[in-house]
């Protein structure tokens, strides 16, 4: 952590719903476009150091942090679908990122204490 590098990485472990419309995000109740996504791997590294901070509110909530950058290598995946789960078929759907063209420049990561734990 001192030397503002991390590494966070996930297999085979998270699902996520795809609503594919904007309202279909939005109304709980509404049945169609409801498709687990399937994240098969997920890995974010972050390397370097741009800034060093700090920060407490006295109260609630203190922290350091590191300013740096991350690449992110993600695949997920979407199953087949058939009625009445989607309006057709559906052949499912992946999609992997580069992580040497994925990389943000702005990332930070750091060690904070709130709540019960301040």
């Amino acid at each position: 952590m001192d030397e503002g590098e991390a590494v966070l990485q996930i297999e085979n472990v998270c699902r996520v719903f795809d609503a594919f419309t904007v309202a279909n995000s939005l109304n709980p109740l509404h049945p169609l476009g409801l498709v687990s996504a399937f994240i098969k791997s997920l890995r974010i590294e972050w390397k370097g150091t741009t800034k060093k901070r700090s920060f407490n509110n006295g109260k609630t909530f203190r922290g350091d942090f590191v300013e740096n950058s991350a690449t992110i290598a993600v695949t997920v995946r979407t199953p087949e679908t058939k009625p009445p789960f989607t309006p057709m078929t559906e052949d499912g759907f992946q999609f992997v990122a580069d992580p040497a063209s994925t990389v943000s420049n702005f990332a930070q990561i750091g060690h904070e204490n709130n709540g019960a734990l301040f």
